[in-house]
Formats: C-alpha cells, structure tokens, sequence
C-alpha cells in the first residue's frame, strides 16, 4: 500500500544517508544531543525538496533509529 520512495544507507551508529530510487543524495538523520536530550535531527541536502509523503518516510524511519536505540527492535 505505502510504496517506498527513499533508500537508507547507515554509514555508522550516529548516521544514517537517504537516497531516493535513482540513488541521489537528500540528506542524512544523525543522532545527536539536543538539549539534555539525543535524538534523530534530519538535515536535508541543498536545494532538495520533499513532498509530505516523503517527509513522512523520514520521521518513521526516525522512529525506527529511536526504536533500534532503545532495543525495541
């Protein structure tokens, strides 16, 4: 039903680069402290645009880093 538009590469614990299916650069999710706490911030490339569905795509996999993290797998 929900067709897939970004592939994820994990280039190391902390970070983790998106690509969409003809394998060009949007951004990356890093882990990293903001305030008191750690989470996933989202830094997208230069002159990249995403559409909701997208966007979308990045926070659940946000939620999928965050559940690794905790070892909710």
């Amino acid at each position: 039903m929900n067709e897939k538009r970004l592939n994820w590469k994990d280039a190391s614990p902390k970070t983790s680069f998106c690509y969409n299916k003809d394998m060009e650069y949007l951004g990356c999710l890093q882990y990293e402290n903001v305030g008191r706490h750690m989470h996933w911030c989202w830094y997208q490339a230069m002159d990249i645009r995403m559409s909701p569905g997208c966007l979308q795509e990045v926070r659940d996999k946000q939620k999928e880093l965050i559940k690794k993290k905790n070892g909710k797998n």
